[in-house]
Order: structure tokens, then sequence, then C-alpha cells
């Protein structure tokens, strides 16, 4: 782990984030109100360290692949797990989580959800007792291999719907959690062959759009660039797991393989626990989570709750999607890419 991409709160710094997280009613619309009294706060009450690291993510020109911060304030008690789909605030005593994981998204881009991800601003991220193979956040007993999230968003007509990053933190822990791993595309592309790189860099990979925005099998990008822009900061459009990129030539398929290896070689294992909150940058960073079968609490419920939330750098290109909340966006019937 790098530790340049690491950041520990002391504990005095810690219990008085806590009191003004606490202090803080969540918002699940999102709303501009609600973000504004977030950001207000978190740029008083944050150590200079974690604003400053913050800002140059947002800034772009010398971006880290993650950001992880440490000996983060928690819920008090945390009761049960809910519905992934319903905000169910009695689960737990307060929203403290959400909060956090909000005031930090809010300083490094704009805050949202896409409704087929979650039916709020923050994401629920719970193993499904119905959906335990697919691949999704909610899946749990099929490995969700590393990828771009939303990869095939990037070519959505002429819109990007893919988000400029994610941040997530854990609400409850799993003992027979899985990882998440995290992959820096710049240090695999360094163990590539030229060859390799030049065919990944080439319109030879069809993307299919995500499980949960498919209407048919058929919605795929037209044939795209896995890899764009220079090596140093380039722009990823990769998904490992299983029927999600066709490669138009056996050289695209071998250059593909060979960037998969690579990613699993530079790639290291994270908990996402109470207490941490692990921020991805999603233009050149890949993660994945491990398969698990998951651990039930004494109301049979999964014991693993991760949240969730998106952004983007600003929300321009959603403006022609639906805002089923102030955040919340549903999009419209969705063709070939």
């Amino acid at each position: 782990m790098d530790n340049t991409c690491c950041f520990k709160l002391t504990d005095s710094e810690r219990e008085r984030l806590a009191g003004k997280l606490g202090s803080i009613t969540y918002d699940p619309q999102g709303g501009l109100s609600y973000i504004t009294d977030l950001r207000i706060m978190a740029v008083s009450v944050l150590p200079r360290r974690i604003i400053d690291a913050l800002a140059m993510q947002r800034a772009s020109l010398n971006p880290r692949p993650y950001l992880i911060f440490e000996n983060l304030p928690t819920d008090e008690q945390v009761f049960t797990t809910p519905d992934p789909n319903v905000f169910s605030p009695a689960c737990k005593s307060g929203s403290v989580s959400e909060n956090l994981v909000m005031a930090f998204a809010s300083l490094i881009g704009e805050p949202y959800s896409i409704l087929f991800e979650g039916a709020d601003i923050v994401n629920n991220l719970i193993p499904s007792l119905t959906a335990k193979r697919e691949y999704t956040g909610l899946g749990s007993e099929v490995e969700l291999d590393f990828h771009i999230e939303n990869a095939a968003l990037k070519y959505m007509e002429d819109f990007n719907f893919s988000p400029l990053g994610l941040l997530l933190t854990g609400v409850r822990h799993d003992p027979q959690g899985p990882l998440t791993r995290l992959a820096d595309a710049r240090a695999a592309l360094k163990l590539l062959a030229a060859h390799d790189i030049e065919c990944l860099r080439q319109p030879l990979f069809s993307i299919k759009v995500p499980y949960r925005w498919r209407r048919s099998d058929a919605l795929a990008t037209e044939a795209v660039a896995m890899v764009r822009g220079s090596l140093c900061l380039p722009e990823i459009s990769a998904v490992f797991y299983p029927d999600m990129v066709q490669a138009q030539t056996e050289a695209a398929a071998r250059a593909m393989e060979n960037f998969y290896m690579a990613i699993r070689q530079v790639s290291l294992g994270i908990e996402i626990n109470p207490g941490r909150l692990v921020y991805i940058d999603n233009r050149f960073t890949l993660h994945s989570r491990d398969k698990f079968k998951a651990s039930l609490d004494e109301f049979s419920n999964p014991a693993r709750w991760i949240q969730r939330v998106f952004v983007a750098n600003s929300l321009w290109n959603h403006r022609h999607l639906d805002p089923v909340k102030s955040r919340v966006f549903k999009p419209q019937e969705v063709g070939a890419c």
C-alpha cells in the first residue's frame, strides 16, 4: 500500500468531526442545501492535510490512484442491515456514516446516484440473499473482478455517465467478508510490451453496459480503445468480469489478457471496515471485490454493510436524465451506445 495515499485522523480530530457529523440531518435526496451544509462543516473541521489531499484530487493535476482515510467516526450502534433500496434509519443509531461519505465526496466533486445503482444519494451495498451470483455490488458468491465503474457509460451518445470516482465506507463488518482490491493501471501498463499498449490504444474493444442498466443483451459500445491519453495520466475503459468486453481481434484479446494479468500483479487488497473510507479514482484505478459467503445476523440479515457515493466533475452531463430525487437520476431508455 502506498503510504502517500493514506491519512489517519487523531483521536481528537475524530471526536470533533463526529460531533459535527451527528448534528446534520441526512437528506437521502442529496439536496443542495444539505451538501452545502456538509461542505461548510467539512472545511471548518477537517485538518488541513485532509483538505489538501481532497483538493489535489479534485484539481486532477497530480491525482493519486486512491485515498484511504483511517480512524474516522462511526455510528454508535448498528442494529441490523436494511433492504439495500429502502432508507431505514431505524437500522442504526444515527446518520454519521452517510454524512461522513457525503462530506468527503462533496470536497472532491459533485455527489450523485443513478437509480439503477441505489434509490438514495448514498447507495447501500449489502449482499442480496436472492441475487448471490449477480455481478453487481449486491452479489457475493461470484468475484466482481477488476473494472472501471460503469466503463461503457463513457460512450453513451455524446455524454459521459461514468463517475470521476467513488467513495466506499464501512458501516458493518462481516468477519467472513471479502477484500476490495485496488489496481493502479499506470503501474500495470509499465509491465506491458509496447505492442500490447499500442493494441490497447486502438478502437478494438466493445464494452457492454452494466448488468443493472441492460434492457437486452445487445447494449454495448461501438469498438473503442481501452487506454487513452498519456501513460502517466491515462483514461482507462476496462471491465474484466464475465461477458462485459468483446475484443475485435486475436491480438486485442491477447493484449487485454496481458493487461488483466498485470492489473492483478500490481493490485492490493483492503477491507472496507467501519472507521475507514476509501476514494477510488475511476479514471485509471480499477477495483474488484472477492467472492464470499455472507454471514447472517440474529435477524437473518447479511452482516456486511458498505456505503458508496459516486462523484462527477459536474452534473452537466446528467442534465438530460430524469432527476427522480435532487441528485438521483433515472436514465432514459438505454439504446446502443
